[in-house]
């Protein structure tokens, strides 16, 4: 590789293959982390001689082409801008979020937005008690517990 005898076909497929890695193993953290330093390695150190790794990270889901430019041109002229290893990757990472991949059950996970909703049991009100002597229903009880009535 360090007197450019990998044709750019074959460092473009190299640097896609890592990147299929992240896409398929991407949610386990030793493998996440594993894969992001050899694709950050991968592009540091090919990048300069194979322009073609810039058209496979444009082709990465959910990148932004201006935050590519300004990643492209720190790490293409690294005397105008330092800028520690650390954060180089940080920001290489944040570049692959879209082909990181993550685990089967968050895959086609659907955000559940619950608005206010009304609640399931109402509390009846309660009803204002009236005497049994003023029940309109014949008052057939009432006579019932009346001293002055008789055998019945």
């Amino acid at each position: 590789v360090l007197s450019a005898t990998l044709h750019s076909d074959a460092a473009s497929w190299f640097f896609m293959s890592v990147l299929r890695g992240l896409q398929m193993h991407g949610q386990h953290e030793g493998c996440l982390a594993a894969l992001v330093h050899l694709a950050f390695m991968i592009y540091e150190a090919l990048r300069p001689r194979y322009p073609d790794l810039k058209t496979v990270m444009q082709q990465v889901p959910q990148i932004s082409g201006d935050a590519l430019d300004q990643f492209d041109t720190k790490l293409l002229n690294p005397s105008s801008h330092k800028m520690g290893d650390k954060r180089r990757k940080d920001l290489f990472k944040k570049l692959l979020s879209g082909c990181i991949g993550k685990p089967l059950g968050q895959k086609f996970k659907k955000e559940v937005h619950i608005k206010n909703l009304p609640s399931l049991f109402k509390k009846p009100k309660p009803q204002p008690t009236t005497p049994i002597e003023e029940t309109t229903e014949d008052n057939i009880l009432t006579p019932l517990f009346d001293p002055r009535a008789q055998d019945m």
